[in-house]
């Protein structure tokens, strides 16, 4: 629908890889959203892969299958929890994120308002993907 109810840079140190990178994003994610209490989550990665594995019910023997394993986990205490990949052109808003939080350095929340550097790209993503 196009609305960021809540929003989060977090920083992490040492991580592995890229796909690493996405799968703990994913888990912060999922914390942020049981910390407010919510009952449904759609969570979008940037990653395919990431996400793939997630939500795969096969065995993961991937280098990155404890972090999946552990998003799957707490995806479990949602009523409804459900993963999508977005590519890079349809999730701006996380990436001009993703850059802010990398020049703060430090962690930083918003809920029920997102930062104004958000607040347009949110609105071009949705523009990417409405229908003509």
């Amino acid at each position: 629908m196009g609305q960021t109810l809540v929003a989060c840079s977090r920083l992490t140190s040492w991580v592995p890889s890229a796909f690493a990178a996405e799968a703990q994003a994913v888990i912060h994610g999922l914390r942020f959203a049981l910390d407010l209490d919510f009952q449904s989550v759609i969570l979008e990665g940037g990653s395919r892969s990431v996400i793939q594995k997630i939500v795969d019910n096969g065995k993961d023997l991937s280098e990155i299958s404890a972090l999946t394993w552990e998003a799957k986990e707490l995806a479990k205490s949602f009523r409804f929890c459900r993963f999508h990949f977005v590519d890079r052109s349809g999730n701006k808003a996380a990436h001009a994120m993703t850059r802010d939080g990398l020049r703060r350095d430090e962690d930083r929340f918003w809920v029920e308002e997102v930062p104004d550097l958000a607040t347009v790209t949110v609105d071009d993503d949705c523009r990417s993907v409405e229908p003509p």
